[in-house]
């Protein structure tokens, strides 16, 4: 794929319109957000509308089996099972049987992953984490910088990242050193907009992307259907 920015599907089209056509791509992106903000959804989105146009897409997990995140993807309406058994789409999972989560095992994750996205750069056009918190939370400022450093040297050569983070896990000099890395930054959050709770995706960063699009987005999940945006109008009726 050319390194060239071009703007691709979200795998929404009420987001698509909303973003004014998609993401740009190449890009870094950092989704981050508290517990239940639907970060793993909106990365989950953006896979498959990368699958659905042809890209190979290679996710790590640190949260769920491999198994278990297709399954996932499949009730809200994404099912991937072909792309997977094709081989466009690798689901790796540090939730290893017999491997223990503790410090010493996960201080070395961050550099192993680090070191598989150069060499195996070949394999894949799309690399989404999800979600670098556990794998950032016991490494050295100075790890954590290295790897978004290698992350932006791929992103340069034409690949499209996306991570998940949690909110505060980074202390915020380093939180703050990440993002300025990063070409894209959206910040989720649940918010009570007329009794209705939702969700708000702030979008802070986007590079690449046109000019004018809607920079905050309120949306819910719906089991059937993935993520639907609610209007700010109807969710305050």
């Amino acid at each position: 794929m050319s390194s060239k920015i071009k703007i691709i599907s979200t795998g929404n089209e009420e987001l698509d319109i909303k973003l004014s056509g998609g993401l740009p791509y190449p890009s870094l992106i950092i989704i981050e957000g508290g517990h239940g903000t639907s970060k793993s959804v909106l990365a989950q989105l953006f896979i498959y509308g990368m699958l659905k146009q042809g890209f190979k897409v290679v996710v790590f997990t640190t949260e769920t089996t491999a198994k278990d995140y297709i399954m996932k993807m499949k009730r809200l309406n994404m099912d991937v099972t072909d792309y997977f058994i094709k081989g466009k789409l690798i689901v790796y999972s540090t939730q290893v049987l017999g491997l223990s989560w503790v410090r010493r095992n996960a201080t070395r994750l961050l550099p192993l992953i680090g070191d598989w996205m150069l060499e195996y750069k070949d394999y894949y056009d799309a690399l989404v984490i999800d979600s670098i918190s556990h794998l950032a939370i016991y490494a050295s400022p100075a790890k954590v910088l290295e790897f978004f450093n290698k992350a932006r040297v791929l992103t340069d050569r034409g690949k499209m990242i996306i991570m998940t983070l949690h909110e505060k896990v980074l202390r915020e000099d380093l939180a703050t050193r990440a993002r300025a890395i990063c070409d894209g930054y959206i910040k989720l959050k649940v918010a009570t907009v007329g009794g209705r709770t939702v969700k708000v995706m702030e979008i802070i960063k986007l590079k690449g992307a046109p000019a004018t699009f809607d920079s905050t987005i309120t949306f819910d999940v719906d089991p059937a259907f993935g993520i639907k945006l609610v209007p700010i109008a109807l969710a305050k009726a």
